[in-house]
């Protein structure tokens, strides 16, 4: 170690010039000089949602949807299928985990069962009667409720980072939540997060079969009572917002030609009124089937529907490429949100806000200012006792305190740590542990001076047989911090990672550091007495 003396010294040097490039931003951020973004970090350590203010949402992801929805379509796959092998199907019901398909006649059920056994990778394949059913596998339903939670994390994320929100967290909390921090977003801004958030955006173009003021005599005129009659033979009703009081109920084909899944682009638009609009384009193959319907349909009305309501129907009056508008009572700021949301993907299962707090900036101001104090305070007892009692060791060792402190903060901003109220208490943790490892040191070479050992040796010896110590006691300490981090969520994920971080740099501080120092100041193997 004596050896390596210099060069741990550089390193220790360039490791604190680094860390106050990283730290600079946090503290002198607006008076730095226009190229230093171009060279250097241009973001400092993150504050917390408890300490700058915003809003905390905690979002339960309704998974089992994810079920529903792939039952349905096993089950409309799979009468495409059977159709195509002209396979006489009586009747397709879903229930629970499953789907079964009715038959005429035992030749149709064996047909079909050669069919189906396509879906033996997802689902099990039970013959009962005149009826074949498809149960999903549990490992299927847990990919289903798995990729759910991934894809609803995904679409917030490209909605909320659209939003033009500065550095939201958003992070999965347990099975089956989300939660979500936005940081400085004003209570203006509260409703409209939620809005865009909670909206499923699924935009679906159908073509108009026929309209109506009232939902019965369509229904009827069609020869059925109940929507879910109407949906068995291939059409479905919605609801009308198009602005017409004769136009309040549709029926359209109960398949979409085109859905959202296929928009490239979609943005704010302002029609030949002068009235809000979303302006969407289609890309790839959703252009050419765009195309190919319209040109099919023209003189007929397209539906253009989100989220189950058509927002307008036009005519189709020739051949569409790749390219439309959604009309309806939108202000420009509805459309513009509705544009966002179009753009990020629809979510493929409904979320529900179980926990929706705000918190002001002025809770925060309180608690930096108080953090800040007992950080102070911490610091200054534990230097002065180290001084009293350890003399010039002492002095070492709180030279070796300050740059570890130096050392947590730059590693706070070089790994983006979001910096909370129980970070704060993690560091002053650290404050009151970083001397341990000195303090263990110190006295095992007490211990070697008593026992007659000259200085220059009884120093060795009291690092080299604390090393294991030191190593065994931290190293405890951070398996249980890295557990808390793997586990928990939002505050308690932000006191692991800076206790995480803290422990680290504790233990280069004490071992390598503080040694550099004391080898420094004992360079002279014949010095006869050491301050401590």
């Amino acid at each position: 170690m004596r050896r390596n003396t210099k060069t741990w010294l550089i390193l220790i040097s360039f490791i604190s010039l680094i860390s106050l490039i990283l730290l600079a931003p946090t503290f002198i951020g607006d008076a730095l000089p226009s190229w230093w973004q171009r060279v250097f970090p241009e973001r400092g350590i993150r504050l917390g949602l408890d300490l700058r203010g915003g809003m905390f949402l905690m979002l339960d992801v309704q998974k089992e949807e994810a079920v529903g929805h792939e039952l349905i379509n096993i089950k409309n796959l799979g009468t495409d299928d059977l159709k195509k092998e002209k396979i006489l199907i009586k009747n397709t019901s879903i229930d629970d985990k499953s789907v079964t398909f009715d038959f005429f006649t035992k030749n149709d059920l064996g047909k079909a069962k050669e069919k189906l056994n396509s879906y033996s990778d997802i689902a099990d394949l039970k013959e009962n009667n005149l009826s074949l059913s498809l149960t999903l596998k549990p490992s299927t339903i847990s990919n289903l409720q798995r990729d759910a939670i991934k894809q609803v994390m995904s679409v917030i994320t490209n909605r909320i980072n659209e939003f033009g929100l500065i550095e939201p967290t958003i992070q999965q909390a347990g099975n089956d939540r989300i939660l979500i921090q936005v940081p400085r977003a004003s209570e203006k801004d509260r409703e409209r997060i939620v809005h865009i958030i909670r909206k499923a955006a699924v935009l679906e173009f159908k073509i108009v079969e026929d309209v109506s003021a009232v939902k019965e005599p369509l229904l009827s005129k069609y020869g059925v009572s109940t929507e879910q009659e109407l949906i068995e033979k291939g059409y479905m009703v919605h609801a009308g917002q198009t602005g017409s009081e004769n136009e309040k109920f549709f029926i359209t084909e109960s398949e979409a030609k085109v859905s959202g899944k296929y928009l490239s682009d979609a943005r704010l638009i302002f029609d030949q009124f002068g009235r809000a609009a979303v302006g969407f384009t289609f890309r790839g193959e959703g252009s050419d089937i765009f195309y190919e319907t319209t040109k099919n349909n023209v003189g007929r009305r397209l539906a253009i529907v989100l989220d189950g309501v058509i927002k307008s129907a036009p005519n189709i009056q020739d051949a569409i490429r790749s390219s439309g508008q959604i009309t309806g009572n939108f202000t420009p700021e509805e459309a513009r949100d509705l544009a966002l949301v179009l753009r990020s993907g629809s979510l493929p299962v409904s979320v529900n806000v179980v926990q929706e707090r705000t918190v002001g900036p002025s809770l925060g101001k309180d608690s930096i200012e108080k953090g800040k104090f007992s950080m102070m305070l911490g610091g200054i007892v534990v230097f002065i006792f180290m001084i009293l009692y350890y003399k010039k060791q002492g002095v070492i060792a709180d030279i070796a305190l300050g740059l570890n402190v130096l050392f947590i903060m730059g590693a706070l901003s070089a790994f983006g740590v979001t910096l909370t109220l129980p970070g704060i208490a993690g560091l002053v943790l650290t404050l009151g542990m970083a001397v341990d490892g000195n303090i263990i040191i110190f006295e095992r070479i007490k211990e070697e001076l008593r026992g007659g050992k000259v200085p220059f040796s009884a120093i060795d010896s009291g690092y080299g047989r604390s090393l294991w110590t030191i190593l065994d006691a931290n190293i405890t300490t951070l398996i249980t911090a890295l557990i808390l981090f793997w586990f928990g969520t939002g505050p308690i994920k932000g006191f692991a990672a800076t206790l995480s971080i803290g422990i680290v740099s504790t233990v280069f501080s004490n071992v390598i550091v503080a040694r550099v120092f004391t080898n420094l100041i004992h360079s002279d193997k014949k010095v006869k007495t050491i301050s401590i």
